[in-house]
């Protein structure tokens, strides 16, 4: 990376425990507040995956004040196509996401869409240091400090935990990570195809249920399909332990049509394929003395929200405004957590209802979703959802 610009004089230092989205947003929006933050990651270098995400609302806006808005592009096809198809390969009209939803324009794209433009706006401006992470942290009245991986010490004014649903700074400071998860009863696998599906256009894209199973694949203007299959499991985590090729096949097996095998086969033969069971975090309080989580960290709300990255983004951009704001530490962080911690726990509880919407839990879910999706094709139904989706 290039030499970090030198940060003003006096500046406060952040420790940034993750280099995901939420990670480069932090950095990017508490460098601008005067800050100097300090990136470490446990990867060995940047991450580049991830599925496609609906952006919009407040995460939309947070980009919008950080000037990364125009960096972000819409990989929504404008004469794409949405598909069902049931288990046996039938093919019906699907429900298409509008261009609006909570308040601002809505782009589609992909996770890595959003931390190639936040890592390209900061990488210049703070460090970041891969290959390492936090072993131990202690902190006092007057910092906190960090003992790393790699053997090295490292103290700040404020240590931001950044790291994802299995947060090693959640792990050191506030306990276990069994004492907040909220385990779903399904598990998700994503993975980046290699090839089209037969039968697909660019921009198309095609959802396969069953009662308790379903498989989304999203194609792009200019980049691959992404895929990701959800199945219902009453063990989750010790299918997670499986390998995803077995698990998956054994799960879909009785999916007729092209749609599903040929999701199967590009999962068979991906270097890099998500498999994970699906959580939510749920903590009382997100921050203890200097020490602050954000994002997933702190509020994972699931794939079903669609607001994971975006308020990811919008956590960092208003923590970092109010910690500009006079008045003491703890005080900035209260502010921070009441004035999004509504907003977090609506989306949080819109993807315990969109959960079914993503994946029908049993046969009467399965038709009462079809049903609904055969509504929303004529006039007023396409009115009504637009409605219930904002």
């Amino acid at each position: 990376m290039a030499a970090p610009s030198l940060p003003p004089r006096g500046a406060r230092r952040a420790l940034i425990v993750g280099s995901g989205i939420s990670g480069l947003a932090a950095a990017l929006s508490l460098h601008r507040a005067g800050w100097e933050p300090l990136v470490i990651e446990r990867a060995p270098e940047r991450r580049t995956g991830g599925y496609f995400v609906r952006f919009n609302g407040a995460g939309y806006t947070a980009a919008e004040r950080l000037g990364i808005l125009d960096s972000l592009p819409d990989r929504r096809d404008p004469d794409s196509r949405m598909f069902e198809v049931d288990s046996r390969g039938r093919f019906t009209p699907g429900l298409a996401f509008p261009r609006q939803l909570n308040g601002t324009p809505m782009r589609m794209l992909l996770r890595s869409d959003l931390e190639r433009a936040l890592y390209e706006a900061v990488h210049d401006l703070v460090e970041i240091r891969y290959g390492t992470g936090p072993a131990a942290i202690t902190q006092d009245r007057g910092g906190v400090t960090a003992t790393l991986t790699d053997g090295s010490v490292e103290s700040a004014e404020l240590l931001v935990g950044a790291d994802g649903i299995h947060s090693t700074v959640r792990s050191l400071v506030f306990g276990p990570e069994d004492l907040y998860r909220r385990d779903f009863d399904h598990v998700v696998a994503a993975c980046v195809m290699d090839t089209p599906l037969p039968g697909m256009r660019e921009g198309d894209s095609v959802v396969a249920t069953a009662p308790g199973r379903s498989a989304w694949i999203n194609s792009y203007r200019d980049h691959p399909p992404v895929a990701f299959l959800l199945y219902c499991t009453p063990w989750p985590a010790a299918e997670i332990r499986k390998e995803p090729a077995d698990a998956l096949r054994e799960a879909f097996a009785d999916f007729g049509g092209d749609v599903v095998p040929a999701m199967l086969d590009a999962m068979d033969r991906s270097e890099s394929v998500l498999f994970d069971q699906v959580s939510q975090i749920r903590l009382n309080r997100w921050s203890q003395g200097r020490v602050v989580l954000l994002g997933d960290s702190a509020w994972c709300m699931t794939l079903h929200s669609g607001q994971g990255s975006g308020m990811g983004i919008a956590g960092a951009e208003l923590l970092a405004r109010l910690l500009t704001e006079p008045g003491s530490m703890p005080a900035a962080l209260g502010t921070w957590e009441q004035k999004l911690r509504p907003l977090v726990t609506r989306h949080q509880k819109e993807a315990l209802r969109m959960q079914h919407f993503f994946m029908p839990a049993n046969r009467l879910g399965y038709h009462a979703r079809r049903g609904f999706i055969r509504a929303t094709n004529t006039p007023v139904g396409s009115k009504l959802a637009q409605f219930i989706m904002n």
